[in-house]
């Protein structure tokens, strides 16, 4: 278990340097209330519910081009050995994507009225969207000389942000084909790393191999704990916090924003549902402890060319200081000029929650199984993230739920999820994962992920009971 353990860990928190990132296999789970947080048009085949705290839990990691078995040779307990450079690189697409959001219900309850279903829940969510180039690992693996006809083209985008959401959802039937609903959401902002983009262009001379390279770099950042960053050229960045309680409490709800899911569902024949959905078109404005860093190409004397850093090699000078045992210190130390890093207090900005846009189609056959057809798209960071998604639910006795779902995404095809639901009266109780590939063969795995809840409901719908009848024993 350990060496299984081990590496997953690893791969984790090499994501963290980066919700579901696609639909879950419990949205499809018909007995599951939290099915309508993906298309907020769902049915609730509930009266009501009550999800307790932490009775909602979801986490995935989306590796993108990232593989464990290409990033480290094992041995033969499983335990890395060598790190393996040039084989992870060459794995790598021009454009890379990692991703890891996680999701925490901490209190949430339903209820219907007529043909209202309302809900309220309150949730902890997590989104880190980061896009990177494959050149940025492949300039320091390969070296300069591998990019004399093409320039290295490094670039890097991120965002990641910690907020609370608190929302109010609202499904109405119109009649029998037709409902929608709306949830509109109060975010609340914890903390936030924001990077339009970082770039960076090495071009070799082909004739001399001779360095060119222009570079820009900004980041923003925010938090409701009070810190300091700053950067000295001889002490480096240093960095501290406070965890007084007393400091952070008054800023938990400062950084304030506003969202809305929208979603629409229409039944043209009556074993066949149709949905639409866009979620999460929203916006958080951050005020508390703002701090901006920036960098430019400077002009800092003699290897500074038209906006750009040029070395062609060392002078005689820098040569004899070599030779008589210098460590050209000097060199690198005004080498470190051309890089200035500017870091300031800065004031309130905007970043935009990651939205996502569903289709869905459900074909129920007999009383007890769905097949369902999904596409999702998800815009983060100056990237679309499509995916499609096929899915079987079956319920036997409106007691146990069985699913099974396969989803497809851009450089990851491997994801075949599986989630089970125990329906005790008033308990619902599931658990599964969207990716069981991890769990069998976690060097192979594109996508890490779990889910887990425990839910109090009561009352099943009219409908559902109607198309899911309880046996009864028929008298002698």
């Amino acid at each position: 278990m350990r060496k299984r353990i081990i590496p997953v860990l690893l791969m984790m928190m090499c994501c963290s340097t980066v919700s579901a990132q696609n639909l879950d296999v419990f949205h499809f789970m018909k007995t599951n209330p939290f099915q309508h947080f993906d298309t907020p048009s769902s049915e609730c085949v509930y009266n009501g519910y009550v999800a307790l705290p932490t009775s909602n839990i979801g986490v995935c990691a989306n590796l993108g081009s990232i593989r464990y078995k290409k990033l480290f040779e094992t041995d033969a307990q499983g335990y890395p050995v060598t790190l393996t450079a040039t084989r992870f690189v060459n794995s790598l697409a021009k454009n890379n994507y990692l991703g890891v959001n996680t999701n925490v219900e901490l209190l949430g309850f339903g209820f219907r009225v007529g043909n209202v279903f309302v809900t309220l829940d309150y949730r902890l969510r997590l989104n880190t969207d980061i896009r990177y180039s494959k050149a940025l690992f492949g300039l320091p693996v390969y070296g300069n000389l591998a990019y004399t006809e093409k320039p290295a083209d490094m670039n890097i985008s991120a965002n990641t942000s910690l907020y609370q959401e608190l929302g109010l959802s609202f499904r109405y039937t119109i009649n029998d084909k037709m409902a929608f609903g709306v949830r509109p959401k109060v975010l609340f902002g914890a903390a936030n790393v924001h990077a339009d983009k970082i770039s960076a262009e090495v071009t070799t001379d082909p004739s001399n191999y001779g360095l060119s390279m222009r570079y820009n770099a900004a980041l923003q950042a925010a938090a409701i704990m009070p810190y300091n960053l700053a950067f000295d050229r001889e002490q480096g960045f240093t960095f501290d916090y406070t965890t007084d309680v007393n400091q952070i409490t008054p800023n938990l709800f400062k950084n304030v924003g506003f969202g809305i899911d929208l979603g629409f569902s229409y039944k043209p024949l009556p074993a066949v549902n149709l949905m639409f959905g866009v979620l999460d078109i929203g916006y958080i404005n951050w005020k508390t402890f703002t701090t901006k860093m920036n960098s430019v190409m400077y002009d800092a004397g003699r290897f500074y060319e038209d906006g750009a850093m040029v070395f062609g090699g060392l002078n005689k000078d820098d040569i004899q200081e070599l030779v008589n045992g210098g460590d050209l210190s000097n060199l690198m130390d005004s080498l470190a000029y051309y890089f200035p890093l500017d870091i300031k207090p800065s004031g309130s900005y905007v970043t935009a929650v990651p939205i996502r846009v569903v289709a869905q189609g459900d074909f129920q056959f007999g009383k007890f199984s769905t097949v369902s057809a999904a596409v999702q798209f998800r815009f983060a960071s100056h990237y679309v993230q499509p995916s499609f998604t096929l899915a079987y639910d079956a319920n036997f006795f409106n007691t146990f739920d069985f699913c099974v779902a396969y989803t497809m995404q851009r450089m990851s095809f491997d994801n075949l999820g599986v989630g089970i639901g125990l329906n005790l009266g008033y308990l619902n109780l599931y658990v599964g994962t969207q990716n069981i590939v991890a769990a069998m063969s976690y060097q192979d795995a594109s996508q890490l992920t779990a889910s887990a809840g425990l839910v109090i409901n009561w009352g099943h719908y009219r409908n559902w009971r109607e198309a899911h009848p309880k046996k009864t024993e028929t008298p002698q």
